[in-house]
C-alpha cells in the first residue's frame, strides 16, 4: 500500500473517508451519505441521514491537537449552545456519551480525533464580505467575549495560554539556524524585528494583571457563515486563555491586504461596539496582533516537509517579505 503523506489529495481523501465511515460507526445515525467538503486543514465531510438530517464531520490533523484539546473546544461549544441562542455547530455525542472518538484504519498513518457537529447553513463570510456583514462579525464576536468573560469552565477543560510570540500550540522553530537557508536576508531581518515588536506587545498585555478569557482566535471570515443576514461562527479548534484584543488582530489578518481594509475594520469595530466597549488599549494595538499572526504562520510553515505544501509556502514568505517591509517603512 502507498504510503499516506505519498499520496495525491484524491488519494488521502479516499482513504480519510474510510476513517470517516469508521467512526460513524460510533454515533447514533441512519447513514445516507457521506460528501468530501474541505481539506484546508482538517478533513471536512457532509453527513447525510436517511431522516433527511444534516451534519458535518471533521477528521482532526494529527500531532497538533491531543484529546484535551478536542474535548475543551467541544465543551465550550456545548456551552455556547446551552447557555446562549447563537447559532454554532453543537457537537453530537457518541453513542457512547463522548464529545468525540478516535479511530485508526489501515492506510492512514495515525489515529485521528474525528468530531461531528450539528450543520450550520450558509455561505462562508468571505463570498460575501460586506461592511453591513463584517459589522455583525465584529457584534458577534462581542458575544462571544461576553459570554466567555463569564463562563466557568468545568473540570476536564484545559487550554493554552496565548501569552507566546507564536502560536502556543506550536514549537518555535522560526529562528533556528536547521532552517536558516529558507529564509533570505532581508527577510530573516524583517521576521527578527516583527518578532521583538510583538514580544514586547505581549509582555505588555499578560503584564497587566487582568484575568484572561477563552478566546476563538480563528474568526475569520472563513470561519463565519452568513444565512439570511445573520452570522453564526464555526471552527472553534483554536480556543486559547486570551484577551480580546487578540482575537480582533488575528481578524484583521485576513483582510489586511484588500483595498477595502480601512471601511471593513471601521465597520467591525462599529459591530463589536454595540455590546462591548473597544479592548485596544493604546493606537496600533490591535495591529501589533495583527503582526503576530505573520510570525504564526511563518513559525508553523518554515519546517513543513509536506511536498504538495512547498509552492504555496514559498508563495506565502515572498508575500509576508513585502508586506513586512510596507508595513516597517510606513511606521
Amino acid at each position: 500500500m502507498k504510503p499516506f503523506y505519498d499520496l495525491r489529495p484524491q488519494g488521502r481523501i479516499r482513504r480519510l473517508r474510510t476513517l470517516a465511515l469508521a467512526a460513524l460507526q460510533e454515533y447514533e445515525l441512519a447513514l445516507a451519505g457521506l460528501r468530501f467538503i474541505s481539506d484546508g486543514w482538517n478533513y471536512v465531510f457532509r453527513v447525510d441521514t436517511t431522516g433527511g438530517e444534516k451534519f458535518v464531520l471533521r477528521v482532526t490533523r494529527p500531532t497538533k491537537y491531543g484529546p484535551t484539546d478536542v474535548r475543551s473546544e467541544m465543551i465550550w461549544l456545548d456551552a455556547l449552545h446551552r447557555e446562549t441562542d447563537l447559532l454554532l455547530p453543537a457537537p453530537l455525542r457518541t453513542r457512547r456519551g463522548e464529545l468525540f472518538t478516535t479511530v485508526q484504519v489501515e492506510g492512514v498513518p495515525e489515529a485521528r480525533h474525528v468530531v461531528v457537529f450539528s450543520w450550520v447553513p450558509g455561505k462562508d463570510l468571505g463570498d460575501v464580505l460586506t461592511p453591513q456583514n463584517y459589522a455583525s462579525t465584529g457584534e458577534l464576536l462581542a458575544r462571544l467575549h461576553q459570554h466567555a468573560a463569564t463562563w466557568t469552565p468545568p473540570d476536564g477543560f484545559a487550554i493554552r495560554r496565548n501569552d507566546t510570540v507564536f502560536n502556543p500550540t506550536d514549537q518555535p522553530h522560526l529562528f533556528e539556524p536547521a532552517f536558516r537557508d529558507r529564509l533570505n536576508e532581508r527577510l530573516w531581518g524583517l521576521l527578527s524585528v516583527a518578532y521583538g515588536r510583538v514580544a514586547e506587545a505581549q509582555a505588555e498585555l499578560w503584564g497587566r494583571g487582568q484575568s484572561p478569557q477563552v478566546i476563538h482566535y480563528d474568526l475569520h471570515q472563513y470561519n463565519v457563515k452568513v444565512h439570511r443576514g445573520r452570522v453564526y461562527p464555526i471552527d472553534f479548534e483554536d480556543l486559547v486563555w486570551g484577551y480580546p484584543v487578540q482575537d480582533i488582530g488575528l481578524i484583521f489578518y485576513y483582510i489586511q491586504s484588500r483595498d477595502d481594509a480601512a471601511q471593513l475594520h471601521a465597520a467591525f469595530r462599529e459591530g463589536y461596539t454595540r455590546r462591548l466597549p473597544w479592548p485596544e488599549t493604546y493606537p496600533g494595538e490591535v495591529a501589533l496582533h495583527t503582526l503576530r499572526r505573520t510570525l504564526d504562520f511563518a513559525n508553523l510553515l518554515i519546517d513543513e516537509q509536506d511536498p504538495q505544501e512547498q509552492e504555496f509556502i514559498r508563495r506565502f514568505f515572498q508575500r509576508t517579505e513585502e508586506r513586512l517591509a510596507r508595513l516597517f517603512q510606513s511606521a
